[in-house]
């Protein structure tokens, strides 16, 4: 019953397809689903091999057009996810351009002489506390001076560095803690 069976089904599929289109309608909440998915099953019907005894063929078209538009379904929205990662731009290139490179160099060499001007104590408070590796308290006790003397000198390294790179009002505006509090 291979051939003849297919045969019947393809022909249930033809002289039902009115119901089923509103059945499929109704159950699947889409005409053009519905639609797209008993065009699939006429052409799966005309496919494959032998096929067992049928004993009803408007219940088998069915529930084969079901089948078919929940595999539609699958793939839909597969697809539609493949097409959402395919509109994620691409990263912006980060890797920095030839005169960035020479001018952060450059920068970075101002910032070393600037804090070689320094004194010992001023620069080594400053870069201690830039670090986060010592409180103002602790390096007032090194150096036997109070908090607010190292923290004069923080303030005096900022502003000498960002003088020596052409930063103006780097205070402007805003309220700096200089202590670890």
């Amino acid at each position: 019953m291979s051939e003849s069976s297919r045969l019947l089904l393809r022909r249930s599929l033809v002289d039902g397809y009115a119901q089923m289109l509103r059945r499929l309608t109704r159950r699947l909440g889409s005409d053009s689903l519905a639609s797209e998915a008993l065009s699939e099953t006429w052409l799966q019907l005309g496919k494959g091999g032998e096929l067992g005894q049928i004993a009803d063929a408007d219940a088998y078209v069915y529930r084969a057009a079901l089948n078919t538009a929940s595999a539609l379904g699958k793939r839909e929205r597969r697809q539609s996810a493949h097409a959402d990662i395919a509109e994620i731009p691409e990263p912006a290139d980060e890797t920095p351009l030839a005169d960035r490179v020479v001018s952060s160099r450059q920068e970075v060499e101002r910032m070393l002489q600037a804090l070689a001007e320094l004194p010992e104590r001023q620069r080594d408070a400053f870069l201690q506390c830039y670090r986060g590796d010592t409180p103002p308290e602790l390096l007032a006790e090194r150096y036997q001076v109070s908090v607010r003397t190292i923290q004069n000198d923080i303030r005096g390294a900022i502003l000498h560095c960002a003088d020596r790179l052409g930063r103006k009002n780097v205070f402007a505006g805003r309220r700096v803690n200089l202590s670890s509090q």
